[in-house]
């Protein structure tokens, strides 16, 4: 088991400050730089390899520019028109520049009054070319909600270093938590590494002082290797879930060593933004198969307090498959996946991986979406349903391709009020990517009561490749929501 450090909350000496502010839609950038390079351990938002959370399987574009996009369903699937404008929401924050102005989605959230929280990233302000986490909430009815934060928009700027935005949740209070990490330097020679960072706002927009420092906790959980090794490791927070006694946990991938495999891994923070400890094994739960690539992307609290974790895992050479690990609320595995408290899935091809996870409002099931690739085969969507209540059964796993001869994939899940699934990702069409949602039902079978035989399709942008739906949630009246970075 590798170690963990003492948590690090300041934020602002020497190399690290955090500075809050919020843009409008219109930023004045007007430089001629591209967004930084992005690889899957610098703390970029995308790393562009397939296993590493890129919106969409397609060929990308030298130069992007892209826009946060909301589009609303009835729940037979025709797009609701009283949503937005005519059903969709578009949302540019940063002025078009020759470079790109990027602004990316990666998740949504509702709350308590069906108002959408959007986490994702936008190019920094003016010449820079680093990224800022945002979150911007909308109306229920998709309009920019001015009340909170900065017309609508709150952004974390973490000292002009490009942010790794990621999911965040709305809690019952109302308050709201976004994950991401950020590379950071070390203070060993020019070495950078990756830490948590995790963002806490109340019910206007403004960053919560009862959290960390000024709303923002800014950790390492794999500091130095020793005092005679001063090498660090690295971790990351793709989520975070909030347990019934308001803590927090997370997870992601991480090391104790500077550089080789990185590991799923789960830490837990108290409400108050501190380390816990005693989860896990001196903090952590780590999964570390055969000394590969393990990650975790994304997790869900049970009603219980036990914690679904999804990713992928890496148990043999060339092969990476889809991953599921459950613990109890001490972060001890529990046995129903497996008697190490996991399930590796294989969809029979060289690559599989779960980035969306959900449960349903009784709390008897879990779904986790994602997809499969490699093998000159295209890509296809996959799902996973689990019961999880009282008397748990079988696991069922579906191979969903929405096209036999084109990629598509899943990056996003959730349920409805009567447990149906809603899948969510895009299709591509004759190179031409769109934006798709299938539902189905617990036994995996799709319903063709919705959308045609049971799948929607939307194009925000023709003949484009960005065009990926990275978060989706059902409102009170099941009508359904959908959030995605969408390419100009």
């Amino acid at each position: 088991m590798k170690r963990s450090s003492e948590q690090r909350k300041f934020v602002g000496v020497a190399f690290l400050t955090a500075s809050l502010a919020v843009f409008g839609s219109a930023c004045g950038d007007d430089d001629e730089k591209q967004p930084q390079p992005q690889t899957p351990d610098s703390g970029t938002p995308d790393s562009g390899t397939p296993d590493s959370g890129t919106p969409d399987a397609g060929p990308g574009t030298t130069v992007l520019d892209s826009d946060i996009g909301l589009m609303r369903f009835n729940a037979d699937g025709a797009v609701d028109t009283t949503f937005g404008a005519g059903g969709t929401t578009r949302l540019d924050l940063s002025t078009v520049v020759p470079g790109g102005a990027r602004d990316s989605v990666w998740g949504v959230a509702a709350d308590a009054t069906d108002r959408l929280v959007v986490f994702g990233a936008r190019r920094g302000e003016g010449d820079r070319v680093d990224a800022d986490r945002v979150v911007v909430r909308f109306t229920a009815n998709g309009a920019r909600d001015t009340t909170f934060a900065t017309e609508g928009v709150h952004t974390l700027n973490i000292s002009n270093l490009s942010d790794g935005a990621r999911n965040g949740i709305v809690q019952a209070d109302g308050k709201i938590l976004a994950s991401g990490y950020t590379s950071q330097p070390t203070g060993v020679g020019t070495q950078a590494a990756n830490r948590i960072v995790l963002l806490r706002l109340d019910d206007t927009g403004k960053p919560d002082n009862s959290f960390g420092w000024k709303g923002v906790v800014n950790n390492a959980p794999f500091g130095r290797v020793s005092d005679v090794n001063p090498e660090w490791g690295m971790a990351e927070a793709y989520t975070a879930g909030q347990f019934s006694d308001g803590s927090y946990v997370t997870t992601g991938y991480g090391r104790s060593a500077s550089s080789g495999a990185v590991d799923m891994v789960n830490f837990k923070y108290k409400a108050n933004g501190d380390r816990d400890m005693e989860f896990g094994t001196g903090g952590v739960v780590l999964l570390d198969l055969v000394g590969d690539n393990d990650r975790g992307r994304n997790l869900v609290v049970l009603n219980d307090d036990r914690v679904v974790t999804v990713g992928s895992a890496t148990p043999a050479a060339q092969k990476i498959a889809g991953l599921i690990h459950i613990t109890d609320k001490n972060g001890v595995p529990t046995t129903q996946l497996g008697a190490d408290g996991y399930k590796l899935y294989d969809f029979e091809r060289p690559e599989q991986a779960f980035f969306g996870v959900a449960k349903s409002k009784d709390g008897n099931w879990v779904a986790a979406a994602g997809y499969r690739a490699g093998g000159d085969n295209d890509d296809d969507g996959v799902l996973v349903i689990v019961p999880v209540g009282a008397n748990p059964g079988a696991d069922v796993a579906v191979a969903a391709p929405i096209s036999e001869t084109e990629n598509d994939r899943f990056w996003s899940v959730a349920f409805d009020a009567s447990n149906r699934i809603y899948a969510a990702g895009f299709v591509t069409e004759g190179g031409d990517n769109r934006l798709m949602v299938a539902r189905y039902t617990t036994a995996g079978v799709l319903d063709t009561t919705f959308g045609t035989g049971g799948v929607v399709k939307h194009n925000f942008s023709v003949g484009k490749t960005e065009e990926a739906v990275r978060g989706i949630v059902v409102q009170s009246d099941g009508k359904i929501v959908v959030a995605a970075t969408v390419e100009k």
